[in-house]
C-alpha cells in the first residue's frame, strides 16, 4: 500500500531552502549560464535531492530551491559554498533578499548558518507529509 510509503513532515529529517535572490548583473542570459554552471557543479559534488533556481521574465531576481535528505548534508553544503570556488562568484551575481529553511532543520544546522552569517527564516512542519 502506499501509505507504508509516507512519512509525517513532522518526523522527516528533510529540510528545503527556499532563497529570493535579486540580480546584480543585466544580461538574464548571463544569469542562466552562471546558474547552470552552478547547477553542474553541485550535482557532481553534494548530496542535494533537489536543486534549481527560477528565474522572473523581467530577469531581475531568481528563486533558488535547495532540498537536503537531512541537516548534516545542509551544514556539508554550506562548507562546501562559503570554502568553495563559487562563494565570491555567486553574490558578484546575486543579492539575497530572503533565505527561508522549511522543515526540522537541527540546532547545529542553525548554529552554523549564523555562525556563517545567514540570516534565515526557519519554518517547522504543522502538517503534510513526505512519500519515500
Amino acid at each position: 500500500m502506499l501509505r507504508e510509503y509516507l512519512v509525517n513532515n513532522s518526523e522527516s529529517k528533510e529540510i528545503t531552502f527556499i532563497v529570493e535572490l535579486k540580480t546584480k548583473v543585466d544580461s538574464k542570459k548571463e544569469v542562466e549560464k552562471f546558474t547552470q554552471y552552478l547547477a553542474d557543479f553541485i550535482v557532481e559534488r553534494e548530496p542535494s535531492t533537489v536543486y534549481g533556481y527560477f528565474i522572473s521574465e523581467d530577469g531581475k531576481k531568481v528563486t533558488l530551491i535547495e532540498r537536503y535528505n537531512n541537516s548534516e548534508d545542509g551544514i556539508q553544503h554550506g562548507k562546501d559554498f562559503v570554502n568553495g570556488p563559487n562563494f565570491e562568484k555567486f553574490f558578484e551575481q546575486f543579492e539575497i533578499e530572503s533565505f527561508i529553511t522549511i522543515g526540522n532543520a537541527s540546532d547545529d544546522f542553525k548554529t552554523f548558518a549564523t555562525d556563517n552569517g545567514f540570516q534565515i527564516e526557519y519554518r517547522s512542519s504543522i502538517g503534510g507529509y513526505v512519500r519515500r
